[in-house]
């Protein structure tokens, strides 16, 4: 094993993850990453270090909660890297680490060594050995059981959350993927409230899957702490036979990459359902927009979130609305309705050059003003949006217990055209002056700017409490007798749009240096 060009690659990775923070952006981003990543620390290890090992030593049920709290540690560090892409993301690719001396297996080696050397990776080791110690100091447990239990569950951890990745990003490349993926994702999501009902009918079954569960690394390792006896010996090859069978499929895996199943055609199409739709917007912007459109139709991650934003935000109105008075889901949906029709697009509307690489230089020798594709590609995001309004509408007129009252739609047909308009709008300014180089194959993962996440994610926090406080402090402005102040917010939107488009066309064309810097990886 040549371990000297190794060693060096993790230096330069680390040199790389330095250079990256010390720019304005990455300061910002370290700034808050680290802030709420300390809020986070400081609470899980109030409950998932010292504060739960006390807590399980002096209700006698030590090995119990020291299961559940790192089962909950390791299936969030698995949710965590693949959703947000920490402790994910490929450092260097196989071409890059030809040009070391290393064989197939240490290229393989240095490729993960670099990704389990994430920081964030390190988050979920202090909690599980705060666990660990935290068990030995009120003596209930053993020490180098404990570490040695804890070094094991990481690497676990580790491996199964790149299993996992891995076989989303190639099953989202094969025909009939997306629609698998969200079968998965709806069965997770809808698995806890089928599950509770279920279980508070039958008591018998929750012992019976907490016996299942014994053989998980999670439960191993829960034993070796508490039992430095045979119990904890036990536990330990528990972790090491997951260890070797993770390995064994992710090397099974990589050698394995998806094979297409149909074969590509090279015919060119002029009168695709793409141009047929932009051919609406003019014969100018009608190809461009029909470019764009094509653009977004074929990114596997914009097709899926797309069918999963439906499902998943009538999940969460459903959720949130039970715990609200008269009229809860409508207060409840007010909020959803906004992100329904932004959720499927925003990967790239909040980044709309990010994903087009060199590509970037051929929008400027079109015979068509250069902004003209900023505002084609802002177009074809609110089309896909908005075609999403009408389908969310009929799923509350069939699904929703109410009687037909068509000032609930209005009210939701408003909020929903209003963030249709407000989010894409806000989308170009981050695209012109907060963009990130991203991968437009990648399935997985969060490769969004820092201030495309503040968009995506403070926008679905916006639309989501503003209502709820409304209701709280001002229950008659979310009143069905006050549907009437919801019909100025879409002209107020479109107004805000519109005026967006025609101040960011020559910010767009003055900053077009720096955009090509970003989105070819030299800045």
């Amino acid at each position: 094993m040549n371990i000297a060009p190794i060693g060096e690659l993790v230096k330069l990775r680390y040199k790389l993850l330095w250079a990256k923070t010390r720019s304005r952006n990455g300061r910002i981003a370290l700034f808050l990453a680290g802030y709420l990543l300390l809020v986070m620390l400081i609470a899980l290890l109030a409950s998932g270090g010292f504060g739960a090992a006390m807590l399980a030593v002096r209700s006698g049920k030590a090995e119990q909660i020291a299961q559940g709290v790192l089962a909950v540690l390791f299936l969030e560090a698995v949710l965590a890297a693949n959703v947000l892409g920490f402790g994910m993301s490929a450092i260097f690719s196989e071409t890059e680490l030809r040009r070391y001396p290393l064989a197939a297996p240490e290229r393989r080696m240095a490729r993960h060594l670099t990704g389990i050397l994430d920081p964030f990776w390190f988050l979920f080791l202090a909690l599980q050995l705060g666990l660990a110690v935290g068990l030995y100091v009120m003596g209930a447990g053993s020490f180098w059981f404990g570490l040695i239990a804890v070094l094991l569950l990481f690497a676990a951890n580790y491996l199964l959350a790149r299993v996992v990745g891995l076989f989303i990003d190639q099953m989202m490349q094969r025909k009939g993927g997306a629609p698998v993926l969200l079968m998965l994702i709806m069965s997770l999501a809808f698995l806890p409230s089928v599950a509770t009902p279920l279980m508070k009918k039958n008591p018998a079954i929750l012992p019976a899957v907490v016996q299942r569960l014994q053989y998980t690394p999670p439960f191993g390792a829960a034993a070796a702490m508490i039992h430095p006896d045979a119990a904890g010996v036990y536990g330990l090859a528990i972790i090491v036979a997951w260890i070797a069978g993770l390995a064994a499929l992710l090397v099974w895996l990589e050698k394995r990459p998806p094979r297409r199943q149909v074969a590509e055609s090279v015919k060119i199409v002029w009168d695709s359902p793409f141009d047929r739709v932009g051919a609406l917007f003019g014969p100018q912007m009608g190809p461009l927009v029909g470019h764009w459109l094509r653009f977004y139709g074929r990114n596997s991650r914009t097709r899926t979130l797309y069918l999963i934003s439906l499902p998943l935000l009538a999940f969460l109105t459903w959720q949130t609305g039970q715990r609200m008075g008269p009229h809860s889901l409508l207060i409840a949906a007010l909020g959803t309705f906004p992100m329904a029709t932004f959720l499927g697009t925003s990967r790239i509307s909040v980044n709309q050059f990010g994903y087009v690489g060199g590509a970037f230089r051929r929008y400027f020798l079109l015979p068509t003003d250069p902004a003209a594709t900023l505002r084609a590609g802002s177009y074809a995001a609110v089309t896909i949006g908005a075609s999403m309004l009408p389908i969310a509408l009929l799923a509350w007129i069939v699904f929703v217990p109410y009687p037909f009252d068509p000032r609930m739609l209005l009210m939701l047909f408003c909020t929903g055209f209003t963030g249709l308009f407000v989010l894409n709008a806000l989308g170009i300014w981050v695209t012109l002056f907060n963009p990130r180089k991203g991968n437009y194959n990648s399935n997985f993962g969060n490769d969004l700017s820092l201030g495309g996440n503040i968009l995506l994610m403070g926008g679905m926090l916006i639309a989501m409490f503003l209502p709820r406080l409304l209701y709280k402090f001002q229950p008659a402005l979310v009143s069905l007798e006050s549907w009437w102040m919801f019909l100025p917010l879409p002209a107020l939107a479109l107004a805000f749009y519109l005026a967006t488009l025609k101040s960011a066309g020559p910010v767009f064309v003055n900053r077009r240096e720096k955009l090509l810097a970003i989105v070819e990886g030299r800045s």
